[in-house]
């Protein structure tokens, strides 16, 4: 098998780790997504998880180094 196709299986890993729960990887959540607001409405808070699922998912597949790296950065400053 290549290394592209290692990159690329270990992205998919990370895309149903984050199909399962955007929030498993708390530093990448806080820097990419919005936080969503207490006056949004039902449909409001569903469009702004799904545009934050989507863009977790972009880097879990596309960019998981930046993810595992933000992760592990951030787990060593606590």
């Amino acid at each position: 098998m290549s290394l592209v196709g290692v990159y690329f299986i270990l992205g998919i890993a990370l895309f149903l780790v984050v199909l399962w729960d955007h929030r498993k990887f708390p530093m990448t959540a806080k820097r990419l997504t919005k936080q969503s607001d207490a006056d949004l409405t039902s449909f409001s808070h569903v469009v702004l998880e799904s545009k934050n699922l989507a863009l977790m998912t972009f880097f879990a597949i596309f960019l998981w180094p930046l993810v595992v790296f933000w992760e592990i950065t951030g787990a060593r400053n606590k």
